[in-house]
C-alpha cells in the first residue's frame, strides 16, 4: 500500500518564509488524517486540497497545545459547518485538547459555538502510548520535551504496514529518539540551524543524533528563518508548503 504525506503547512509559529503553520495530510485507501492544524492552516488546506478532500478528512491528531499546531481547528470546524459537512470529525491529542478547543471557540466565535447546532458530529479523544484507531490509521503518542504547559508529545502513525513518526515541537532527548525508532518516515522539526534552544531541536542536533533515531528516512519541517537561511547546506530532505511524499 502506498501512503501519501502532503505537507500543507510547513512553517514555524512565526510563518518564516511566508509558510503556513503546521498541517500534514496523511492519506491511503481508507485513510485521511491531518497531523496538526495550526492557526494559519485553513488557507493552506484550501490551497492544496479540493473541497471534497477537506470533507474527507476524518480526524486530526494534535502534537501539542500551541496555536501554530492546533489553533486552526476552530476555523476548520466552522468552515466545514457552512460547507455542509455531515461526516464526523475526530480531534485527538493531549489531555487538555477539548478544554482548549472550547476556550478557542468561545474566544473567536461565541455567537456561533453554543447558539448554533453544529452540522456534523465533532468528537475529541486523548492520545497515549496505546494506539487508537484514528482517521483510518493507528495512532499513538509518546512524551517529548518542549514546553510543559503545551502538553507535548510526538506521534507514531501506522498505516498499511508503514510507520510515520512526527516530532511535533521537541528538543533533543532520548524520548524523541523513541518516537522516531523504526519509522519508515520520521518528520522532524528543525526550527533552528545550529542554535541551542531549550524547546526545539536544531538541524545540527538532528544530524548529530541521526543514527540514534533509527529511522529509514528523515524529512525536516517547521523551518524557521535561521534554518531557511542555510537551505543549501542541509543534507536531509526538507519541506515547503505543498511538498508531497510517498512511502
Amino acid at each position: 500500500m502506498t501512503v501519501r504525506v502532503h505537507f500543507l503547512g510547513s512553517g514555524n509559529a512565526f510563518s518564516d518564509g511566508g509558510r503556513a503553520n503546521a498541517a500534514i495530510h496523511v492519506t491511503a485507501p481508507g485513510v485521511s488524517l491531518l497531523l496538526d492544524c495550526g492557526g494559519s492552516a485553513l488557507p493552506a488546506i484550501k490551497k492544496h486540497l479540493d473541497p471534497a478532500s477537506i470533507d474527507a478528512i476524518d480526524a486530526i491528531a494534535v502534537t501539542h497545545l500551541h496555536g501554530d499546531h492546533f489553533g486552526g481547528i476552530t476555523f476548520l470546524v466552522i468552515e466545514q459547518h457552512f460547507a455542509g459537512r455531515k461526516r464526523e470529525l475526530v480531534c485527538a491529542g493531549p489531555p487538555s485538547l477539548e478544554q482548549r478547543m472550547r476556550a478557542a471557540e468561545q474566544a473567536l466565535y461565541p455567537d456561533f459555538f453554543g447558539p448554533v447546532q453544529l452540522g456534523f458530529p465533532l468528537r475529541t479523544r486523548v492520545l497515549g502510548r496505546e494506539p487508537i484507531e484514528l482517521g483510518g490509521a493507528r495512532v499513538s503518542a509518546l512524551p517529548v520535551r518542549h514546553v510543559r504547559l503545551a502538553e507535548p508529545h510526538g506521534l507514531r502513525v501506522e498505516v498499511g504496514g508503514k510507520l510515520i513518526a512526527y516530532s511535533g515541537d521537541a528538543r533533543w532527548t532520548e524520548e524523541l529518539a523513541a518516537v522516531a525508532k523504526g519509522a519508515d518516515l520520521f518528520i522532524c522539526e528543525a526550527s533552528y540551524f545550529d542554535r541551542d534552544d531549550p524547546a526545539h531541536i536544531s538541524y545540527r542536533q538532528v544530524m548529530a543524533h541521526r543514527e540514534e533515531f533509527e529511522a529509514k528516512r528523515i524529512v525536516l519541517t517547521h523551518l524557521g528563518a535561521e534554518t531557511l537561511a542555510h537551505l543549501s547546506e542541509l543534507e536531509l530532505e526538507h519541506t515547503t508548503d505543498g511538498t508531497f511524499i510517498e512511502i
